[in-house]
This record gives C-alpha cells, structure tokens and sequence, in this order.
C-alpha cells in the first residue's frame, strides 16, 4: 500500500533461487454448487505458496523497475496463461508496457555536511537523515534555527541564503508531517532559504528514518528538505552552545547557530524505462453484458532493496504490501476460470507496477485501458489483505456506491467464511484517495478497497510470509470471489451513491 500520510515526501537481487509454485488448481469437493466448488479452489495452502514466491529473495523486493518485477511479471502472465485466461495486454500477450521517467537521488553521492570552526560532521542518509531533493543538487547556508513548522509560519530576511532549521512535531508520519512540511515550503520559499532541515521528533522511532529515505528517493520538490533525527540535531546545536531541547518548547524561538555551515548534497540520477503491467481476461457468457467489464487490481511491486537492518538483511520482501492482494487476485482468477460456465460479464484481472512510486501503473491503464474505459463498470482493489484481526477485512469506499450494500449482502450470505466486513476504519486518513483503486475512481468507475491495514512490518524488511494468516487471506479471496461473481451476474450494473459522488465528485474525469 502506498503510504499516503508521507505523500509531501512523495520509496537487486539476491538470495538463493526458488520455484514458482505449480497452477494446478486444489481439488474441488463433493457435492457443492458449481460457483462454491469454485470458490472453493481458493485456499490457504496456494495462498502461502504465491505469497512466499512473489516475497522471496529471489525477486529482490520488486522494485519499479528491478529484475525481480520483471519475474513477478512473468510469473503471474504465466499463471494467466496456464488458467486460460485472455490475454489483455499489449499486442496480443498478458503484458502492458508504460513509460517511467526516474529521476532519483544517488545515495553514494548524497551528504549532509555541517562544518563549524572545531569540526566537521557528516551525516549518514538513511540512518541520520533523509533528504527531499531541491531543484538544485547542492545547496548551502548558515543555519538558522526558526522554530517549529507549524501553519502561519513565516521567516524575516535573516533567513535569505540560510539553512533554515525548523522542529518538526510528531512521533508518526502522519497527516502532521504533511503539514509540517507544507509550512516549512511555504516559508521557506518566499524567504529566499537555501534549504530546510526539520529535525524529527525525540519520540520518532530512528528506523523509520531509513523507509522514508527509500520511499523519498525518486522525489523533487522545489527546496532541498533534510529531515534529521534528534539526537544527532540535540548535538550539532551543542557544539553551537544552544540547547535544542530548551529552544524546541518556544515555538517562534529564532536564533543563529554561531560559524555553522550546512551544505546538502543530492546529487540525482535519471533513466527511462518501461515497467510491466499484466492484464488477463474472463470473457463473460452473456451477448450482450459480456462487453461490460470488472477490473481486480493489485500492486505486485514493492520497494526493492535498502540498508541492511539489525540481522543483515537488505531485501523488503512485500509479503503483506502487496504479494497478498496479488496472490489473491490470481487465486480468484483461477476460481473464475475453473467456472464450468463464465458469468454473465467480462472479468480483466490487472496487476499493476509503480504502485509505491505513485500509482503509476494503474494511471497509465486508466489512460490507456486495453478495453474501452465506458465498458468497465466496476473495480475491486486488494491492497494488504493478510495481516491483523483474523475475523475482519475493511472496505474502504463501502458508502460511495452500490458496491458497499452488494458486499454485505455477499458476506450475510456466506456466513462460513466467518469475515466481518468493517467500514473504513481510519476516516481521518481518506485511504479512498489513496490505492489503484483510486485511478479508476477519478474516471467515473465505482471502486471498492480491500485491506486489513497497517502494521509494524509496514515497508520494512521484515513483511515475511511467516506473518501472513494465510487461513483469513483465503476467506477474503472467496469473498472477493462471491462479491465479483454477484456483480458479474446482476442485471444492474453499479452506481454511485449522492455521498459517493459527492466524495469523489471534484476528481471524476467523465
């Protein structure tokens, strides 16, 4: 899932080679409807076994772009394939090709530097600090110290060509850093900084540092902005003879840091390529419904490598974000396909890439879908789908269309799945605004989220297989499956609801 409360940020190959696990579908039991004998071909077991593949080390962390995207890729067109799906792609195959301009921060040539009369200290990125990259590869100044980032702020001329040094508050990069950094741009800019540097919060936990820095590599923002950790600000002002810890409890404290100079180093590098998405297709049985179109989605990316933790290991293996939704997508892919009959409407299957870059793959299918966008009248998204209470998955969006009713209906009527179907439970953090989901929203498409939500493996190298509830994974691809399956075989398409429309209203396209 793209962590959009570090949005203002706006994250290859290693290990031993494994085997992609076997698409033969489970046996079917005995004396089950056709569409339960189907669901029923979703299970535990063939959930571990995908997840544990698509999170190996052997694809490196699916970077956009990376070798081990390009496996994932694969293996997931090949699975399509073995299915009998459509291809729905690019030319005939299962892939879709986008073009990626990167621009990123080259960490061997990144630094902060802070020089004073009796030393000079250099910072480590990702361990001290991470770094929004200005306009300008090198930016440089005095640092001034002016307070805490807070809306209204505003810098005198004493800060023109200064490095502006401003307390940013919060223990969590949550919607306050957002505002944090809002504030530092928009007073630093007009003041004509040279940088800023916020110094996090003594309470903010020192290794997220590192994932902000992965998160934050390929962004540019019109001023250089560092955000630095505590301690390491605590000692720099120190060796200027002031008390961080004094002047952090005056909000509009303004004060020079005596004969230090602070010089940031981004240096960017730049290449083009061209990620994969992979699209397949149920073509449905109806002459005329058939030509409208349901749209799974799910991210197979993640954010590849980065510094080594405390065990070693460099690898963020995505297990939860996201080789869980797109394991369940594929799983649902093979329930549909093991249909003796197809349902009434078509189903595409879309894994996208450059979903933790911003949504990208999915963008581009948006603009560019390989049906006719008219014809698509709904999307279910699933974004980490494995994790926390094993009895409830939420459906972020269930109050903006028809799609919310239809899912508890599914879920009252398959009571043995034994899954509560929660509203959204973080309103606050507008998660509808915020996943794949979301580029079929803003064209006019009813959309629906599934996630079981964050946790503390959240972007880092420790989202394993071993912590997914592979038993509830699997219920929520039988109730994806029903819900696809209800939507697929109605006379009505769905509709947004007025509150719907209302939310969404001021981004559809159409």
């Amino acid at each position: 899932m793209r962590f959009d409360r570090l949005t203002f940020f706006v994250i290859l190959f290693a290990g031993c080679s494994s085997s992609p696990p076997p698409s033969a579908p489970s046996p079917r039991p005995s004396g089950l409807s056709p569409v339960q004998s189907a669901a029923a071909t979703i299970t535990p077991q063939d959930m571990y076994d995908r997840i544990a593949y698509l999170a190996s080390d052997e694809l490196g962390g699916r970077d956009t772009p990376s070798p081990g995207l390009e496996k994932a890729a694969a293996y997931i067109a090949q699975q399509f394939g073995a299915f009998g799906l459509e291809p729905a792609g690019d030319s005939g195959t299962f892939i879709q090709r986008w073009p990626y301009h990167q621009t990123r921060l080259d960490p061997d040539r990144t630094s902060l530097i802070v020089k004073t009369p009796d030393a000079v200290d250099t910072y480590r990125l990702g361990t001290d600090f991470f770094v929004l990259p200005g306009q300008r590869d090198v930016a440089a100044g005095e640092l001034l110290y002016a307070g805490t980032a807070v809306n209204g702020l505003r810098l005198g001329e004493n800060a023109r060509g200064k490095v502006v040094a401003l307390y940013m508050p919060g223990s969590t990069p949550d919607a306050s850093w957002g505002n944090a950094i809002g504030a530092a741009v928009g007073a630093a800019l007009p003041a004509g900084a040279s940088a800023v540097v916020l110094i996090l919060d003594p309470a903010l936990d020192d290794a997220i540092i590192g994932q902000i820095a992965l998160q934050v590599a390929a962004q540019q923002v019109p001023i250089s902005i560092v955000g630095l950790r505590y301690a390491a600000a605590r000692a720099q002002f120190a060796r200027s003879g002031l008390d961080l810890d004094q002047l952090r409890s005056d909000d509009a404290a303004t004060t020079p840091l005596p004969d230090a100079i602070a010089t940031i180093n981004a240096a960017k590098s730049s290449a083009d390529s061209r990620p994969p998405n992979v699209i397949g297709m149920i073509r449905g049985s109806d002459p005329v419904l058939r030509d409208e179109v349901i749209v799974f989605s799910a991210h197979m990316d993640h954010v590849g490598t980065g510094r080594p933790d405390a065990a070693g290991d460099s690898i963020f293996n995505g297990a939860d974000d996201d080789a869980s939704g797109t394991s369940t997508m594929i799983e649902v892919a093979q329930a549909f396909a093991s249909l003796p009959e197809p349902p009434r409407r078509s189903i595409l299957f879309l894994a996208v890439s450059g979903e933790e870059k911003g949504l990208l793959g999915s963008a581009y299918f948006s603009e560019y879908p390989t049906v006719q966008r008219e014809r698509i009248v709904a999307n279910i998204n699933l974004d980490m789908v494995g994790r926390n209470a094993p009895d409830t998955v939420v459906a972020i969006g269930q109050d903006y269309s028809s799609l919310g009713e239809t899912v508890q209906q599914v879920a009252k009527a398959h009571p043995e799945l034994g899954l509560v179907v929660a509203p959204d439970l973080w309103p606050q953090e507008q998660l509808f605004f915020r996943s794949d989901h979301f580029s079929f929203a803003k064209n006019g498409i009813p959309a629906i989220f599934f996630t079981t939500g964050l946790h503390d493996q959240y972007h880092k190298q420790s989202d394993e297989v071993a912590l997914i509830d592979t038993d509830k994974i699997a219920r929520i691809g039988r109730l994806a499956f029903f819900l696809a399956h209800e939507i697929a075989m109605a006379a009505a398409k769905p509709e947004w609801t007025e509150q719907g429309r209302a939310a969404v209203g001021g981004v559809i396209r159409r």
